[in-house]
């Protein structure tokens, strides 16, 4: 189960919603290797009238629902749209009398504004204070819902009780305590002089906020010790913000708050307001998010006077309002890492929420014998100085991410084929194409860690077709997952001890018969293509197909059509020969060039060959698709009624078939009853995967990518580790 989830609640019809849902998984649901909280960000499955989910699953120990309102949401002009906003009204008012104060539930609930009308979303929420969102613009907007989101989450991680009861929009006491690390030099003389300096702007911020300020040495008693007073001082706090100035690393309080920070395990951020030079920087400045101070770096002879110091005060506001989320959003990143850490670690294990330094292991109790910490993974380098400082006890230094790479990969296993496509209806099961991507781009990099070569069978330029792309299929997967590997090089050199293992890219003939110089340079060291050869016993003569010079010949006539059709199948059938494996997601179910859509007939293969298959079906699609079926849900989708309405060429296409003396064509509705036969005795039997029932229906709905790694090398080394 996952500590802690966001789920964004909108009517998909609003852009504006959507777009700041989207910024919300951007900004909380960071990548792996990236910064940010990294806790997963889902949306409220769309539906087909577009009313509210029918139900909100709350699979996480504590889950932040936030329910974006406008007036889309609450729009009444017409009798549909008034059936509609009653419900999102009720949907709203339900969660706030299950989740809201007074409830004890370990779930938060955040009603927020994005204009007025949503304030028309239910008279029974007359009473209920809203995020207000629409009497803010710009950063300071999405900042404050921000702050309110993170806010909650840091509560909850902390198991601190609500807030006291205030207005919604009021933001609730946040759970920070800033300790501002700073050299009194620093100080402008002039105590009204707020907002100049770094130190000054920051209090200022601070000052709005319901965050506990700083620790100065005007807080220390007459007759304190200041090495007593600051190590309480900094365990007094849940953050430390070291003002890095052109003095600050020659002042011995200075250095001693960051040491005892560090051996506090408390986050530490540095705000860089260098001017000039430093003799010595301070080094266990390290290991630590650092922004970037404008005031201290910009070039004052493009203003006069009155110009520079509007400008300056501008700066100094944005940055320290960004200097305070950016504190907050890192506390939470350390709260979040080292419960996710935590539940890993064994006996004599430790689990850190940044990455091991010699001064941090200098203090590891006795008899440690693993330090966990975020990935990404330190590099090899900086890891061997590590072993040697710990030589007298022997340590290993783990992220999930190496973790992976120590998985003894059996003999029997060498490639897993990966299917993927966009799926178009991703928004029913609270996804959307970037959630897809972003995830996609995650498992291959897993895998690749694993020690395991993908192959994968997309095709650069979108199949080549329609000038270069297809309908319905907006993203590249060839070209991104290229880029990914290409990004990540040196992360996978470094965990795996070696260089990344190439892609496997496998193209159908007549498509790579276009392929010219551009296309070959871009596969590069990431990967490499298998070009196959036109099927078998065709029966297509070379006048129906005249294709041109290079061998290529669009799929524009009914021949032709067939033998793309055929190659595509042959294609995926010789894959999966020489594929150990194969796992599934996504995949799109109209505008495809074959027999059916390209992600379900590599699924269907697996099932008919009993290959080990595994189903991602978090995000929709053919994968989706696949396993419904197998489960005896009817799915219109195999009908030969929706194949008439969505894909009416495909019946003159299944004709051809027939017409050629092929092998008799399924009708959508054979297969299905396939599917459906073979999945009579559950999805472990039918998928032949290692897994057992409950764990390949975890698979099909979860949304962390390196869990349902960590099932695919599980049911790998059941099934093939022999």
């Amino acid at each position: 189960m996952a500590i802690l989830r966001i789920q964004v609640l909108f009517h998909w019809d609003s852009k504006e919603a959507r777009d700041l849902a989207a910024q919300l998984y951007r900004t909380f649901s960071a990548r792996p290797t990236g910064e940010g909280p990294r806790v997963p960000v889902r949306y409220g499955s769309r539906q087909a009238d577009d009313g509210p989910p029918p139900t909100i699953e709350l699979g996480a120990a504590h889950e932040i629902i936030v329910v974006l309102a406008d007036e889309r949401m609450a729009r009444r002009a017409r009798q549909k749209d008034r059936e509609i906003a009653d419900r999102w009204g009720r949907l709203a008012e339900d969660l706030l009398r299950d989740h809201g104060p007074g409830s004890g539930s370990p779930h938060r609930v955040l009603p927020v504004a994005l204009d007025a009308g949503a304030l028309g979303l239910s008279t029974a929420l007359d009473n209920i204070s809203f995020i207000r969102l629409d009497v803010r613009k710009g950063a300071e907007r999405d900042r404050h819902l921000n702050l309110h989101i993170a806010a909650r989450a840091l509560r909850v991680l902390q198991s601190l009780p609500r807030a006291p009861g205030q207005e919604l929009d009021a933001l609730p006491e946040i759970p920070l305590r800033l300790f501002i690390s700073h050299a009194k030099k620093d100080l402008p003389k002039d105590p009204a002089a707020i907002s100049e300096g770094p130190v000054k702007a920051i209090l200022a911020v601070l000052a709005q906020l319901p965050v506990t300020g700083w620790f100065d040495s005007a807080e220390i008693p007459p007759g304190g010790r200041f090495p007593e007073e600051i190590e309480s001082g900094v365990l007094n706090s849940s953050a430390l913000v070291a003002v890095l100035t052109d003095t600050w690393s020659s002042r011995e309080w200075c250095r001693r708050e960051v040491l005892e920070a560090k051996l506090a395990a408390r986050p530490l951020i540095v705000v860089d307001a260098l001017e000039a030079r430093v003799v010595r920087l301070f080094p266990y400045l390290g290991n630590a998010l650092t922004l970037r101070w404008r005031a201290a770096i910009a070039t004052t002879s493009a203003f006069d006077d009155k110009a520079w110091d509007r400008q300056r005060s501008l700066w100094e506001a944005e940055d320290a309002a960004l200097v305070i989320e950016a504190a907050l959003m890192e506390a939470l990143r350390y709260q979040h890492d080292h419960l996710r850490l935590l539940a890993r670690a064994g006996e004599h294990e430790v689990a850190m929420s940044a990455p091991p330094e010699s001064l941090t292991l200098a203090h590891l109790p006795t008899g440690t014998t693993r330090v966990w910490y975020p990935d990404p993974p330190l590099g090899r380098e900086e890891l061997d100085r590590l072993q040697l400082a710990t030589a007298q006890q022997r340590i290993d230094f783990t992220t999930p991410l190496s973790e992976l790479a120590l998985w003894q990969r059996p003999a029997g296993i060498q490639t897993v084929g990966v299917s993927l496509s966009n799926a178009p209806d991703s928004d029913r099961y609270g996804g959307s194409p970037e959630h897809l991507a972003t995830f996609a781009d995650d498992l291959v990099l897993y895998l690749l860690i694993s020690g395991l070569r993908v192959a994968y069978g997309g095709v650069l330029g979108h199949d080549g077709l329609q000038n270069g792309t297809v309908q319905g299929d907006s993203i590249n997967y060839v070209e991104r997952l290229l880029a990914m590997v290409r990004s990540h090089s040196m992360l996978l050199s470094e965990v795996a001890g070696k260089p990344p293992i190439p892609i496997e890219n496998w193209v159908a003939w007549p498509i790579h018969c276009r392929f010219g110089d551009n296309e070959i340079r871009q596969y590069g060291q990431e990967a490499v293509l298998r070009d196959l050869d036109a099927p078998p016993e065709l029966n297509v003569t070379p006048e129906e197909l005249d294709p041109l010079e290079n061998g290529f010949f669009a799929p524009d006539t009914l021949a032709r059509r067939y033998a793309w059709a055929r190659s595509l199948t042959f294609m995926r059938e010789s894959m999966q020969k020489e594929t150990s494996a194969r796992v599934v997601m996504g995949g799109k179910l109209e505008h495809y060039q074959g027999i059916w859509p390209g992600v379900l007939e590599e699924g269907v293969i697996s099932v008919r060959t009993r290959q080990p298959l595994y189903i991602l079906g978090l995000f929709g699609g053919a994968g989706r698709l696949l396993v419904d079926a197998l489960r005896g849900f009817e799915r219109e989708e195999l009908t030969s009624a929706w194949l008439a309405r969505k894909m009416p060429n495909t019946i003159d296409l299944l004709a051809e078939y027939q017409r050629r003396g092929h092998p008799a064509v399924q009708t959508p509705e054979e297969l299905a009853a396939e599917l459906k036969r073979a999945g009579a005795a559950g999805l472990s039997a039918a998928l032949n995967n290692g897994l057992s029932e409950e764990e390949n229906s975890e698979l099909v709905v979860s949304d962390d990518p390196q869990r349902i790694v960590t099932l695919i090398l599980t049911g790998l080394s059941r099934k093939l580790a022999r």
